[in-house]
């Protein structure tokens, strides 16, 4: 092999027990130094083996994708050089199912990420780390929602930031969420705009837990409130955390939450706090920080996206 030949080396594992794997069409998707995208084809042997020739060029990076049962699948990023012109790549997939499955949100997180002091809103971001233990990805059965989560008492807008705006649903008191969930953890995050009354100069936040949730906990800048105030009496006040350098208060339920439980968690003083130009309390700030959070969370995913005509569940 010469010093511009490389190969990818790639196996399919379905890990749906009983189910055979079939025909499928294997993608590699080749993204040139210049940001120039271009990608070629083949089929997997019934053993789930394939391969593809490349050319051994470091500034090249090659992501393998799969689509099976309507759910993508991408490797990480590979990169072939002269040095190191053979890679393996191995993807795990496995059947759909729109049984309901037996969930737990392993970790939930709230973080009041942008307050807008002219509309009296603030931006809420939500993490929850579902966990799923059956062999399938579930997919919800005709199109209903995998998670319902009900939203914060005055959100007047919710959503998500995935590119794929059709998978979330605000129906003015929960938003519902389309999109699959792997065997292991899923991260779902969510964002909420919620107003609060200027004359009482403090918010209500109610976080509540749509599934048994082993931990809950809200994150608030220091900066944007006098003070935060837990009305849980199974919460308290943990250590403080940073968030791109903002100071956070961090409030957290100590036991675990039942559906229909959660965290309250009091905002207090919210037009106390003289306004500076830093990029979480200005008003444009908060389409920044959002903007800032959804690069963070979202990474080469969403630039792959853009260039894939299929839709596909995440």
């Amino acid at each position: 092999m010469d010093d511009r030949k490389g190969r990818i080396n790639g196996a399919i594992h379905l890990m749906t027990p009983g189910v055979v794997l079939g025909k499928i069409t294997v993608q590699l998707i080749i993204v040139g130094d210049d940001a120039d995208l271009r990608s070629i084809e083949t089929q997997a042997r019934p053993d789930g083996r394939f391969y593809f020739d490349v050319i051994a060029d470091p500034a090249v990076t090659h992501v393998v994708r799969v689509v099976y049962d309507g759910v993508q699948y991408l490797s990480n990023p590979v990169l072939i050089s002269p040095e190191l012109p053979i890679a393996d790549v191995e993807l795990e997939i496995f059947a759909v199912s729109e049984d309901k499955p037996a969930l737990v949100i392993e970790k939930t997180i709230v973080t009041v990420l942008a307050i807008d002091r002219l509309t009296t809103e603030l931006t809420l971001i939500r993490e929850d780390l579902v966990r799923h233990d059956a062999p399938t990805v579930y997919v919800g059965s005709n199109d209903s929602a995998t998670l319902v989560l009900p939203a914060p008492d005055g959100t007047s807008d919710a959503g998500g930031f995935d590119e794929d705006t059709s998978i979330y649903s605000f129906d003015g008191r929960s938003l519902a969420i389309t999109a699959a969930l792997h065997p292991g953890v899923t991260s779902i995050v969510t964002r909420y705009t919620v107003g609060y009354r200027l004359d009482e100069d403090e918010y209500r936040l109610r976080i509540t837990a749509p599934l048994r949730s082993n931990h809950i906990e809200v994150r608030v800048p220091k900066r944007f409130v006098n003070e935060v105030h837990s009305r849980s009496i199974d919460a308290i006040r943990a250590p403080d955390t940073t968030f791109e350098g903002e100071s956070l208060s961090v409030i957290k339920r100590t036991t675990v939450a039942e559906p229909g439980q959660g965290l309250v968690v009091d905002l207090r003083g919210l037009s106390g706090i003289e306004r500076t130009a830093n990029p979480l309390t200005s008003r444009y700030g908060a389409a920044a920080g959002v903007v800032f959070a959804l690069i963070v969370i979202t990474g080469i995913a969403i630039g792959l996206r853009r260039c894939l005509p299929e839709k596909s569940a995440w």
